[in-house]
């Protein structure tokens, strides 16, 4: 007569979690995403006096107009896009104060959803560079700071 072996704790969890199925295991979608979303920064005094507001309409026009602009394609729901800002805002004071000849510019990618296709956006912030209107890839993977 053949002996059964004795069950442990830890083969009968085993067991447990090889006859379960793994959708089961999941949360529930809402609550999962509501749950991975990163706390949103509150944007308090900002001062976007010196970035400009682009939309499709005024794009080409402000870069042909200017030989160095730095555009920001943002998202306003973004963590990252709103912990940017604050930061973009104080470069754009602290160049137009030092009279650089450098314009900063932001574009909501969520209304000029074109605009951010046509310049290959695909995740936000995306920041680039512009010199007389042409994109120049500049890669940066410092931190985001003033």
């Amino acid at each position: 007569m053949a002996v059964m072996p004795m069950l442990t704790p830890r083969s009968v969890l085993l067991m447990l979690l090889l006859a379960t199925p793994f959708i089961i295991l999941l949360p529930h979608p809402s609550r999962a995403s509501a749950s991975l979303i990163l706390p949103v920064p509150e944007v308090v005094h900002v001062n976007k006096a010196h970035v400009v507001v682009l939309t499709a309409a005024n794009f080409s026009s402000f870069l042909a107009v200017r030989r160095h602009v730095v555009v920001d394609f943002y998202a306003p729901w973004c963590y990252w896009s709103r912990k940017l800002a604050p930061e973009y805002a104080a470069a754009a004071s602290l160049l137009s104060d030092k009279g650089l000849d450098v314009a900063l510019a932001m574009v909501d990618s969520t209304q000029e959803r074109q605009l951010a296709r046509a310049h290959g956006v695909e995740g936000y912030p995306t920041v680039l560079f512009f010199v007389d209107g042409v994109p120049k890839h500049y890669p940066y993977y410092g931190e985001r700071t003033k």
